[in-house]
């Protein structure tokens, strides 16, 4: 159920990105009822990436581990030289 739940959100944040993406912002997000507590990528910085602690509050930019950086694949920080960069926001036809 619950990993059912993640799914469902992870899809969400997922699809609203896709639709409000601007590669040349930093990808601050609005802090909603579907984000809380999901690591976001920040465009600008991949030592740094977005946690919303409630909906309707503010982002934090939260810093990544010393040699670390955020994989938006992953969804986490990891170890420098398994980073691969990726574009901001997804390819569209």
């Amino acid at each position: 159920m619950k990993a059912a739940f993640c799914l469902i959100v992870c899809l969400a944040v997922g699809l609203s990105c896709v639709l409000a993406c601007d590669p040349h912002s930093d990808g601050k997000p609005e802090c909603n009822s579907s984000n809380v507590n999901v690591k976001q990528r920040n465009f600008w910085d991949p030592t740094h990436y977005w946690e919303c602690a409630s909906a309707g509050g503010e982002p934090e930019n939260k810093r990544c581990p010393d040699t670390f950086l955020f994989s938006t694949e992953k969804g986490d920080c990891i170890i420098w030289n398994e980073w691969v960069w990726t574009p901001p926001c997804p390819e569209q036809a």
